[in-house]
């Protein structure tokens, strides 16, 4: 099988809530988009488009599995005429780093969210009383429209930028989409993404692929999405329980590196998974 793989950004059209577990009463964000949640946005969009009535979302998801391969999104600022990603990076002595893919940074993580986040309120209802279920007020995180990227410039957009690998003779519906719903809370309006970028490439955030084989692979020592343990490698960076829900069925937690963990070693072989993880080839 060989694929083609294509660079796409998505402008933010209303704050964003990536669920991560929580701290006390604090919902928190990822600052990245996750393949899965792309992947569920996606199949939720064509299955509506498909059928309006009765959407088949277990079909399209299956297709959608089958002929395309994800990476993660991650925050882009535009400079110029470009939109450029900033990326996780463990690094030794300093933990979590971003760094802009023309080479800006380093910034802390903890700064970074700073640039990026805000909170909202949040409760939950009760049904008899139609007021605020005790024990339920809360805050959770979200992704602001704007930022001023760490300068003190005028408020710029935010942006998420990734890529999507299609198979060779596959449906290219998908790129008829141009904006989607991704994250929690869509339906009080959050995670509207508008596409503002989509065209061919031959490197993932600059570093090279091989487009041939079950599924695309990644040369990289920076790992960019969640990547399954693997003894035969042991890298710099943060473990963590991930679990998901798949058609109403709970997925065993699995441990994963988390993204930006570190190799050490560019010629590490990385395959992008139909579930969006990475493993080592």
């Amino acid at each position: 099988m060989t694929w083609r793989m294509y660079r796409w950004v998505w402008q933010l059209e209303a704050p964003l809530h990536i669920g991560m577990p929580p701290a006390g009463m604090l919902n928190r964000t990822r600052l990245y988009a996750p393949a899965r949640a792309l992947w569920g946005a996606l199949t939720a969009e064509l299955a509506r488009r498909g059928s309006p009535s009765f959407p088949d979302y277990s079909q399209v998801g299956n297709q959608v599995r089958q002929q395309t391969r994800l990476s993660y999104l991650f925050p882009a600022q535009r400079v110029g005429e470009k939109w450029l990603a900033w990326l996780p990076q463990y690094e030794q002595g300093t933990g979590l780093q971003w760094w802009r893919e023309d080479g800006t940074g380093s910034v802390p993580d903890a700064h970074f969210r700073r640039w990026l986040l805000t909170t909202r309120p949040g409760t939950a209802i009760d049904s008899n009383s139609d007021t605020a279920a005790e024990g339920t007020l809360r805050e959770y995180e979200v992704i602001n429209l704007w930022s001023r990227w760490g300068s003190p410039s005028s408020p710029q957009p935010v942006a998420l930028a990734g890529y999507i690998f299609l198979a060779n003779g596959a449906d290219q519906t998908v790129f008829d989409i141009e904006e989607l719903f991704i994250g929690g809370d869509t339906r009080y309006g959050l995670g509207r993404i508008r596409k503002v970028e989509c065209s061919e490439a031959d490197r993932l955030f600059d570093k090279p692929v091989e487009l041939t084989g079950s599924d695309p692979q990644v040369r990289t020592g920076q790992v960019l999405a969640h990547a399954l343990p693997n003894p035969a490698i042991n890298l710099l960076g943060t473990w963590e329980q991930l679990a998901m829900w798949d058609y109403g069925e709970f997925k065993t937690a699995q441990l994963v590196w988390v993204p930006g963990s570190q190799a050490g070693d560019n010629s590490s072989l990385w395959r992008i998974r139909e579930d969006g993880l990475w493993g080592r080839t």
